[in-house]
């Protein structure tokens, strides 16, 4: 079926009768498995191996004013976690990383590969757009889900996120799921079944994935809209954030450095992501 949205043997017409098919019967978690492993496999599959032994990578599911990336990634990479990101645009009423990031004259999110590893090596961080090279499947599947209403299957939504993250190489994977009125997942019982349905196709093809369930029940800060988004993430990086985004960043950050060895337990980990902020560390990473 991938070979087919890929040569346009399989129309879209068909491809959105199937996308709605698995909508109301659901996928077994090794149907989602083999769907996943086809997307990321639809294109380049990128070995980060020569950058470090620790590439981390990060997706939230999406909310309201969830800027999260924009304070993660650069907070991570000032960490010493190399972070190399694919991200999407909105999807459904979410908006996307990519899209909040072009609210910044002049930033480019369309990254050829062999600039978005560079970028990667030279810095410590990339954030992409999605790339005609990686898990391109992923991309048509993508944009007809948001305009055929099957945008909410836990499948199509486990299998979107695990390929492009299988397919831009890294080996640290955090996930951000949210649950609430705000999010795709409202209730915590369908949040913990996407949470579990990553982590099992993740352990399944060799990279394992560290979930967590957070609230959406209300926006993430108190910004929503692409530019001011961006503006807010500045000042959770400046040390100036709201509460509830500066929690949620140290959270994720020091699951990662506890996950990959870096710290020695939580609270360690969460002082040196406190350091980086009020040193001004993190802040000049995201301006690199």
């Amino acid at each position: 079926m991938i070979s087919g949205i890929m040569d346009d043997t399989i129309k879209d017409y068909q491809l959105a009768a199937w996308l709605m098919a698995v909508c109301w019967r659901g996928m077994t978690i090794e149907e989602t498995t083999c769907l996943t492993d086809a997307m990321a496999r639809s294109g380049q599959v990128l070995d980060l191996s020569q950058i470090g032994p620790v590439v981390g990578d990060k997706h939230s599911t999406g909310g309201v004013g969830d800027k999260t990336t924009l304070v993660f990634a650069p907070l991570l990479a000032a960490a010493g976690i190399p972070m190399a990101k694919l991200s999407g645009r909105g999807l459904g009423h979410t908006g996307g990383t990519i899209d909040k990031l072009e609210a910044i004259p002049g930033f480019k999110t369309d990254l050829p590969i062999d600039k978005f590893i560079s970028q990667v090596k030279e810095i410590g961080a990339a954030i992409s757009g999605q790339t005609p090279d990686l898990a391109p499947a992923d991309g048509k599947i993508y944009s007809l889900r948001d305009v055929t209403g099957t945008v909410e299957s836990i499948p199509l939504i486990a299998a979107s996120v695990m390929s492009k993250k299988i397919a831009a190489g890294s080996n640290l994977i955090i996930l951000d799921v949210k649950c609430g009125r705000g999010a795709f997942m409202e209730t915590e019982s369908r949040a913990l079944e996407l949470a579990t349905t990553m982590a099992h196709i993740g352990e399944a093809l060799g990279r394992p994935v560290s979930a967590v369930v957070t609230d959406m029940e209300q926006p993430l800060g108190y910004a929503v809209g692409h530019t001011l988004e961006v503006m807010e993430a500045i000042e959770t990086l400046k040390g100036n954030g709201p509460e509830d985004l500066t929690e949620l960043c140290l959270a994720l950050g020091a699951l990662a450095l506890t996950s990959c060895g870096k710290a020695k337990n939580e609270l360690n980990a969460r002082h040196e992501l406190e350091r980086l902020i009020s040193s001004g560390l993190a802040l000049q990473k995201f301006a690199e």
